[in-house]
């Protein structure tokens, strides 16, 4: 705390505004963290065995009720909206596994993108600090005595820097925590498109049997 306080003393206006938007950063990266690396993220092998099993054996009702018992896997969503659809044709089973995946995304996506912003938007503010520092520093050099000048030299300068190294320092976090949710929610999503291909081959399977 006494860090943020000379922080916020000596940043001045521009470092405010960086640590709300850190602020806004620590609210949103970590619901994001914890959506898609704990609430999305599930081991479904077992669970897809036993639904692949229930499908070639043609028995779909029994296969739905296994994905009712993972309501929030992303795969299983996927696969009973698959399922939900299978008796009305191949093209309305596609359709739908389509809509779920699309669901999946975004679920995963939703908020993703204000982090990058965030990560622009904290470095510019560093910059934007860096130039009122020294407009301030020139300012007041400007009429000042010589005795004064280095004194208030130093004092805008350091000013400027603190504007710049919290804008990065920020700006930085944000390009990590947007690449790791960004790499995660791909990685939901190729699973979930996966998993409804394997559906149509499972099907297809059951129905040639």
């Amino acid at each position: 705390m006494a860090f943020l306080s000379v922080l916020l003393e000596q940043g001045g206006f521009a470092t405010y505004l960086i640590v709300g938007a850190a602020l806004i950063l620590l609210v949103i990266g970590t619901e994001r963290l914890a959506t898609l690396y704990f609430i999305l993220s599930h081991n479904v092998h077992d669970s897809l065995g036993s639904i692949r099993s229930l499908i070639l054996e043609k028995k779909y009702t029994d296969a739905i009720q296994v994905c009712n018992s993972r309501p929030n896997a992303p795969d299983i969503t996927v696969v009973k909206a698959g399922l939900m659809a299978v008796e009305n044709g191949r093209e309305a089973m596609k359709s739908a596994i389509g809509g779920a995946v699309l669901s999946v995304g975004h679920r995963c996506d939703i908020r993703v993108g204000y982090l990058a912003l965030i990560a622009n938007v904290a470095t510019l503010l560093g910059l934007l600090g860096t130039i009122t520092g020294l407009i301030k520093t020139f300012a007041s050099i400007a009429n000042a005595d010589t005795a004064e000048k280095a004194k208030l030299l130093g004092m805008g300068i350091s000013e400027a820097m603190y504007a710049t190294a919290t804008g990065l320092v920020v700006g930085i976090t944000a390009m990590v925590v947007h690449t790791i949710c960004t790499s995660k929610a791909d990685s939901i999503i190729g699973n979930a498109q996966d998993t409804g291909l394997k559906l149509i081959t499972w099907v297809e399977q059951s129905e040639r049997g």
